[in-house]
């Protein structure tokens, strides 16, 4: 817990411990291992070399000891056991309604949740730190087993009364005459914004750089700019203050896809939880109506 978190204050939250005795039972096993497993930073833990086999070791065996378990339950019927998913960070609100239905419908399953940028999450389930992956990705390697779930855009935010709101279909001179929010320069999806506009000759008037999609719309409420954001992040709000255009048209789309490794080790905990994630299919499914109402938020 304290890999995954990088905090031991965060992971003794996470285990009900107190930070106190989560250190102390960190020093008893690097005393029992002999090895120092994490480097402390300033605001940081981070695994060593020796820590980060040592991981990998004890994870394997505490996975086969929980498909055992689940393998018990499941001769009963009863579906448990524990899960660990990590998810893009865009993902986190669109999903949590089917995220949320699992969890009640599923009560004695353990669910573990990672927000973390669609690469992280790629290089979790490839290191076996988590078993299911949740992003946008492009090319993957072979050996990770994807399941396409639907293709996502970005759209354009911006006040009721803004120029852009008399315009029909925004086109890419539009947006380059506005200023704009758009997310860090780090992110993927700003690196494609950034391509689109060089490609065709026109420069980006930023006025803010904002770290999420929540945050850029924050911004645009607040009468700062038009915002850029995944159509994911605004799927199901409904914001009387706020206007919104596809522009897919401009910047393409992405896949978002449901990743893992080895499908031996799925449980049925495992399988349901799948099965409940790609029903998400239904509302990006062909109907393009269907499609537009539920980024609306009318259904």
């Amino acid at each position: 817990m304290i890999a995954q978190k990088g905090s031991l204050r965060q992971a003794a939250s996470q285990l009900n411990l107190t930070p106190a005795a989560a250190s102390i039972r960190l020093k008893q096993l690097e005393a029992d291992a002999a090895v120092k497993l994490f480097e402390h930073g300033p605001n940081k833990l981070t695994l060593t070399e020796d820590g980060r086999v040592f991981l990998e070791q004890v994870q394997r065996i505490l996975e086969d000891l929980d498909n055992s378990l689940s393998l018990l339950h499941e001769k009963k019927g009863i579906c448990a056991g524990s899960i660990s998913v990590a998810l893009g960070t865009d993902m986190t609100f669109f999903l949590a309604p089917a995220i949320a239905a699992f969890v009640k419908d599923n009560p004695l399953v353990r669910l573990s949740l990672l927000a973390r940028p669609s690469p992280d999450v790629l290089g979790l389930v490839m290191r076996n730190q988590t078993d299911i992956g949740i992003g946008r990705y492009g090319s993957l390697p072979k050996t990770v087993k994807t399941i396409p779930l639907f293709r996502s855009g970005l759209v354009a935010i911006y006040p009721c009364g803004h120029p852009a709101s008399l315009r029909r279909r925004l086109s890419l001179p539009d947006l380059a005459s506005y200023e704009l929010i758009l997310l860090t320069s780090q992110s993927a999806t700003r690196h494609a914004v950034n391509q689109v506009f060089f490609n065709n000759g026109l420069e980006i008037k930023t006025v803010i750089e904002a770290g999420s999609c929540f945050a850029i719309k924050e911004y645009v409420n607040l009468g700062l700019g038009v915002g850029l954001v995944h159509d994911t992040c605004m799927a199901g709000r409904n914001e009387a203050r706020l206007k919104m255009s596809d522009v897919s048209h401009l910047f393409g789309k992405s896949e978002i896809a449901l990743i893992h490794r080895d499908k031996k080790n799925f449980s049925l905990a495992h399988a349901r939880f799948v099965e409940a994630i790609t029903r998400m299919k239904n509302k990006f499914g062909p109907d393009k109506t269907k499609k537009e109402r539920f980024l609306k938020g009318s259904i």
